[in-house]
């Protein structure tokens, strides 16, 4: 009689496992010494790609278009955000020039450096670019202040200062109106903070401007590229300890009123590669560990637990010198590759010890028992190896070039540990071969565990039709499920780099995600601005015409008016000697005497309130005077006078030479400014801002839209991720149904009788479908992680379909009771260990890797559910004689 497929398989794996029992010692010799070279050559060749637009096909038009930008505008790519907030304008001002400044020295690490703002350009023309309305503002603030501010700039000290402040009370006393409550309030804070020795900056900027400040008026954004060394793990790595060295070296800290952070594209990569890489080594050592804990139970043996774990190392070891050599780069997808190894691996394993150990139990001599155990199992194998790696081929034909690497590898992986399971496993067994008495007393049920075990089979038209209920059900809420196209809802959202940028989402005009749109030439791009900021998503539309001040004449005549008002004592140098600590301590009591007077017969104002709260502090700050040493009172003093006066000369400064400004035209605009809005290729460049915080996807997907419709050739990360989440739903449809498809064929051509690929398929399609309704009831969306999920459960789940519907045809138990099989306590730890493995990714701080172990723990507990509890139901309906087939 001829032999079968499945038997022909069986024999040639039966030799192959006969000749590693025979020569043992060298198969795991020659194991150990190419496990070691690999792993060096992994070591040294195996990098990480964390650039989520990289993740899909270059052909795809949003790609193509993002690459056009990045040429026009390289200064864009892989740039970092360097994020600055102080107390005052002035100090984040000056925070910022300075930082900027050494950056721009250090041209090793950083190839363009970019202050907004921040050069003699904007120092000049920068009130021109206010509003008519704001400059008449500003005028009417400088005039009520200027007979004091013309005072104070011949005598910036503290007596200076006291002495302008006491002549303003007393000419209020005199009936003048004029209100001094920002002053006082100010100066306040400053002396309050003094003698508590906390740090504070009075802002002159906002005494000159009037109004409150605002978040946007005391942050300043320094644009840096930096030179990423590739030769690195963390390409980023020297850049950013860099920036953070330079902001301790230049004190810019919280003690000092400033903080630093940075964002952008270079800092979230390097970030979220952190979160990934910890991640993933915290889920791979837990998921040895874990595996190991549900090993021990499951295999009743220490000794085929080492073998276990040690030929899972070794396999997983030569997967990734694989990926190493096949791709190089792993990306945020690809590299959960480590984990979904450990996961299915160990079942293959599973499968061959506990056959191995059952034939041993029966008194099978140990070679015998290997063979055996080979012919018995291995064809089974192979064919789940095949129909696991076609879930994981099934992405490599997409467009989304992330996942095709995972399933390369992953796919391949499932081959390698074909391999490693019936070479170096058999070899180390047969090193230290079990006997009989080396082996647990088996088990002896209860007999209600009996009775749990039977209820499939016993209540089988039940279980059916509660399938069917329960699955229509979760098909109903599958057009709920969700998916998430905003990656930095994967990151860490603790982290600095993420916190920051969605700090930045929520501030329209700070808004890191605009949008660009390259025009052919001027007259174009300022077509585009009008037409798109009419629309209500779009806050502004900005383009190299925009910094032509418009109003010139106008705002001209009134700078004019201000520099008329505040005469020429903003060029006057201060000459006088430095005041005694006596003298300040003298205009200091001078003041507060007459804020007590004032306050005395004022009692019914905002204004009498604010001066009495001063007097109040004053008095304590006297008081605190007099029991210190002349020292310790100099440098109070001396702190002080920084604390109210330390950014006037600048701001004083600044005031004059912006007076100065004359007519300006787009000749005028300097080329540091022009280089970000005319690309290296003559496009010139339309930035689109959004209105809405994007932290919000809706918000996303509106403002994307009302945009794309005006211009089909925008751009940006807005766009980049809407584009890129819909071709990944596209793929994972395509994939899903490729490895259908796939499967069911190799299914239809192997198995017999032809109505087993039903009994395999109908359990995994049921999980699929609870997956799907789970993913929607406990708010878990889809993502660029875990869209995977499906397709891969379709490729894992089939195989203890087959080796379930096989071992029902070829040696189904005499009692008809499947769940008290061997086969089905394979099944159950083979599952459990991958349970384990995959449930490890929910403790990464990478949401994306923790959103797929936590829908791939679902999936694998519902597949594991169905196989065990609906496909015995399935097959206690119509069973079949035994009849050849591709294992047991």
């Amino acid at each position: 009689m001829a032999k079968s497929f499945g038997e022909k398989i069986g024999q040639t794996l039966a030799w192959w496992v006969g000749m590693t029992h025979r020569y043992a010692v060298w198969f795991v010799t020659l194991a150990c010494l190419v496990t070691g070279s690999l792993l060096y050559y992994t070591v040294n060749n195996l990098g990480i790609n964390t650039d989520t637009a990289e993740m899909l096909s270059e052909t795809l038009p949003f790609r193509r278009n993002y690459n056009a930008f990045k040429t026009a505008f390289p200064q864009y790519d892989d740039a970092m955000l360097i994020v600055i907030d102080a107390e005052t304008p002035e100090l984040a001002q000056d925070a910022s020039t300075a930082l900027a400044a050494e950056l721009k020295r250090d041209t090793d690490l950083f190839s363009f450096v970019y202050l907004p703002g921040g050069d003699s350009f904007f120092q000049k023309y920068g009130l021109m670019y206010l509003s008519p309305e704001e400059l008449d503002d500003l005028a009417d603030n400088l005039a009520q202040i200027q007979p004091f501010l013309g005072r104070l700039t011949q005598d910036q000290s503290l007596r200076g200062l006291f002495s302008m402040l006491n002549a303003g009370v007393n000419a209020v006393m005199a009936g003048e109106d004029l209100d001094l409550t920002p002053v006082f309030d100010r100066i306040n804070d400053a002396v309050d903070a003094s003698i508590d020795q906390r740090h504070y900056a009075l802002s002159w900027q906002e005494l000159m401007l009037g109004g409150e400040l605002t978040s946007e008026h005391q942050r300043r954004l320094i644009l840096a590229k930096p030179r990423l060394d590739y030769s690195k793990f963390l390409p980023a790595e020297t850049s950013l300890r860099e920036v953070r060295r330079l902001a301790k070296e230049l004190q810019l800290t919280k003690a000092h009123g400033v903080k630093v952070r940075i964002t952008g594209d270079a800092a979230l990569e390097y970030e979220e590669l952190l979160s990934v890489i910890r991640g993933a080594g915290i889920a791979g050592v837990l998921a040895l560990i874990m595996v190991g804990i549900v090993l021990f139970p499951g295999l009743g043996s220490p000794r085929l637990v080492f073998f276990t774990l040690l030929t899972l190392i070794m396999g997983l070891i030569w997967n990734a010198a694989f990926a190493a050599f096949a791709v190089g780069q792993l990306n945020l997808i690809s590299v959960a590759f480590a984990v979904l190894y450990i996961g299915l691996s160990v079942a293959y394993a599973i499968h061959f010890c506990l056959r191995y150990k059952e034939l041993i139990q029966q008194s099978t001599p140990h070679s015998s028992a290997l063979l055996q155990t080979a012919r018995d199992i291995g064809s089974s194998l192979v064919l789940c190896s095949i129909t696991t790696a076609v879930g994981f081929y099934a992405f490599i034909p997409t467009v989304f070039e992330g996942v095709a690497e995972l399933g390369l590898i992953a796919g391949t992986g499932m081959f390698i540990s074909l391999v490693a399971n019936l070479t170096v496993l058999p070899a180390l067994i047969s090193l230290m071969p079990l006997s009989p008495q080396a082996i647990e007393v088996k088990y002896e049920r209860k007999p209600w565990v009996a009775r749990l075990l039977s209820v499939p089979t016993r209540y089988a038209r039940a279980v059916r039709i509660s399938a069917v209920i329960l699955g229509l059900g979760a098909v109903l809420l599958l057009p709920f499920v969700n998916f998430d196209n905003n990656p930095m809802n994967l990151r860490d959202p603790d982290s600095e780099s993420v916190a920051t940028f969605k700090e930045l989402l929520a501030q329209s005009r700070n808004s890191p995600w605009t949008l660009s749109i390259l025009a052919a030439n001027n007259e174009d791009a300022n077509q585009y601005a009008d037409r798109l900021t009419n629309l209500d998503p779009v806050e502004m539309s900005v383009t190299l015409d925009k910094f032509v001040p418009a109003d010139q004449d106008e705002k001209l005549a009134i700078l004019d008016e201000i520099g008329l008002i505040v005469g020429p004592e903003l060029s006057v140098i201060d000459h006088h000697a430095p005041p005694s600590t006596a003298e300040q301590l003298a205009a200091i009591r001078d003041f507060s005497v007459t804020l007590d007077r004032f306050s005395s017969k004022n009692n019914d104002s905002q204004f009498s309130t604010s001066a009495r709260r001063l007097y109040d502090t004053l008095s304590r700050f006297l008081a605190s005077q007099e029991t210190r040493e002349l020292s310790a009172r100099e440098q109070t003093l001396k702190s002080l006078q920084t604390s109210l006066l330390g950014s006037l000369p600048a701001r004083l400064d600044a005031l004059d030479i912006s007076l100065k400004a004359d007519r300006l035209t787009m000749d005028d605009l300097p080329e540091t400014l022009v280089e970000h809005w005319v690309g290296n290729d003559g496009h010139y460049r339309v930035a689109v801002f959004p209105r809405e915080d994007l932290n919000d996807n809706a918000a996303l997907r509106r403002f994307v839209a009302a945009v794309l419709n005006v211009a089909p050739n925008a751009i940006g990360f807005p766009v980049i991720y809407l584009e890129a989440g819909d071709a990944v739903v596209r793929a994972f449809q395509q994939a899903f149904l490729l490895a259908l498809v796939a499967i069911t064929v190799l299914l239809l051509f192997l198995l017999r009788p032809k109505s087993d690929v039903f009994l395999v398929l109908i359990p995994l399609l049921l999980a699929a479908a609870f997956t799907g309704a789970a993913s929607v009831l406990f708010r878990i969306p889809f993502n660029f992680a875990n869209v995977i999920a499906l397709p891969l459960l379709l490729g894992m789940g089939v195989d203890s379909g087959i080796h379930m519907v096989n071992r029902m045809r070829v040696a189904p138990p005499a009692d008809g009771q499947m769940l008290q099989t061997s086969t089905a306590r394979a099944v159950l730890y083979s599952s459990l260990t991958t349970i384990c493995s995959f449930g490890n990714l929910a403790v990464s701080p990478h949401r994306g890797m923790a959103s797929m172990g936590a829908l791939l723990t679902i999936g694998i507990g519902f597949t594991l559910l169905c196989t065990l509890v609906l496909l015995p139901a399935l097959m206690a309906s119509g069973k079949q004689p035994a009849t050849e087939d591709v294992g047991t």
